[in-house]
């Protein structure tokens, strides 16, 4: 008996402690860590969006907060619209599994919040009314796989209709595919730079242009400016063993192997540096010096694989940051600039990325990628000739003519009292 009651209090303790031991196994794990991001569609205010503990609606620019690591539900009352892990920047995209912009799916979730837009035009972002919202509580859910969407949200269109009081617009499937390839276009334009390594090694300066035209020339073609819709990456790549950059270039008018940005979940990209000095002093300047490709793994990093042919053939890994553009600038340039007069690509050569407020009032950064230097700049964008004049902080002068609505700088001229070269730019309304 007394040999029982034994066995049974030695149970009870070892029960008690491995309680006490869950407990504090409990106790020790870690907090969730919170991070912020914006939703874009042009940027959307009123999605309802929940995350692990964090929830509520999207604010004036789009922003939420999230559980990094979590996934995160976007939805207008009770349709939603779908989940992705989140992220600082999360689009339709991100919604839907292994998706692309030509994705229906996409598109139709693309029309159902343009639909919901209660300033037209789209331009100045959507924006879901508080009456909208109210109303949406009593909604049931879409199908965003639907061929006929249109009869699919006939009473949905009609309670926005009642609630705004307006004629609410349904866009079709190609508009809101040009729609949402906008907003992508300027989502990752921009300059990133990072480093280059493996047989060779260096530093990288990224220019992905905005879809507009890019050019150095002083006027615009005489059919004015040309827009390929594409996020073609160009930059400058400097050796720190060859002490020498070339030119970057994405464009398949230099090569057919070239590709712009991907606007689905995998954003990769093809750009090379065509061979324009003749490395390897066989006179074929259209072969290619090197090429990179990689991978977007968000809108504001790059990584990927390189491999230089001539003169020596040579491979590697690269990868880059955004530099500059804050998220909530109302227009957004970027330009890679050379030296004149430099065949031995020796000489400075960089980027320029700068933000255009509401004012015209310019702030940025000049990143020389030859010099391994960053500085910042400032100045004014206005219209007309010469219009856009900036300033670095060492006294470096920038000047163009800039088109905003077009996202063109034409004539791009910079000096620095010992170098002076061209510049070709391209930019975008970000907000």
């Amino acid at each position: 008996m007394h040999k029982l009651s034994l066995s049974l209090v030695t149970i009870a303790a070892l029960a008690l402690a491995g309680c006490h031991g869950d407990d504090v196994l409990l106790a020790e794990a870690p907090a969730p860590t919170i991070a912020s991001g914006m939703f874009k569609d042009s940027s959307v205010s009123g999605l309802t969006f929940e995350s692990g503990g964090q929830s509520g609606i999207t604010g004036p620019d789009g922003s939420f907060s999230y559980e990094v690591g979590n996934s995160i539900t976007f939805s207008v009352g009770g349709i939603s619209l779908g989940s992705g892990i989140g992220a600082p920047i999360m689009t339709p995209i991100d919604l839907i599994t292994n998706a692309s912009s030509d994705s229906p799916r996409v598109k139709n979730i693309v029309r159902f919040l343009t639909m919901l837009d209660s300033t037209p035009p789209l331009s100045s972002g959507i924006q879901i009314s508080s009456a909208v919202q109210t109303v949406a509580d009593s909604w049931n859910p879409v199908d965003f796989a639907s061929v006929d969407l249109s009869a699919d949200l006939a009473s949905i269109i009609s309670d926005v209709a009642s609630a705004d009081a307006r004629t609410p617009i349904l866009l079709n499937t190609e508009d809101a595919k040009s729609h949402l390839t906008s907003t992508l276009l300027c989502l990752y334009s921009g300059a990133f730079v990072g480093t280059f390594t493996g047989s060779d090694q260096g530093r990288i300066g990224l220019h992905v242009n905005s879809g507009s035209y890019i050019t150095s020339i002083t006027n615009p073609p005489p059919s004015g400016p040309i827009s390929n819709n594409t996020n073609d990456v160009e930059g400058i790549i400097y050796s720190a063993i060859d002490n020498r950059y070339a030119v970057l270039s994405g464009n398949k008018v230099d090569d057919l192997r070239f590709i712009p940005i991907g606007h689905n979940y995998i954003r990769r990209f093809i750009s090379g540096a065509p061979d324009t000095t003749d490395v390897d002093n066989d006179a074929n300047l259209i072969e290619l010096e090197s090429t990179f490709t990689g991978n977007f793994t968000s809108p504001n990093s790059a990584s990927g694989e390189w491999i230089k042919r001539i003169p020596t053939t040579a491979s590697g890994t690269f990868s880059g940051t955004r530099i500059g553009g804050a998220a909530d600038a109302l227009y957004r340039f970027t330009a890679e600039y050379i030296s004149a007069s430099d065949p031995s690509h020796t000489n400075d050569a960089g980027l320029f990325t700068f933000d255009i407020d509401s004012n015209n009032n310019v702030t940025g950064i000049a990143h020389s990628i030859v010099n391994n230097t960053q500085e910042s700049l400032s100045g004014i964008a206005n219209p007309g000739v010469n219009g856009l004049q900036l300033t670095t902080a060492s006294g470096t002068t920038i000047t163009g003519t800039i088109d905003l609505s077009a996202g063109t700088i034409f004539g791009g001229l910079w000096n620095d009292g010992v170098n002076n070269g061209t510049f070709s730019a391209s930019g975008c309304q970000l907000n």
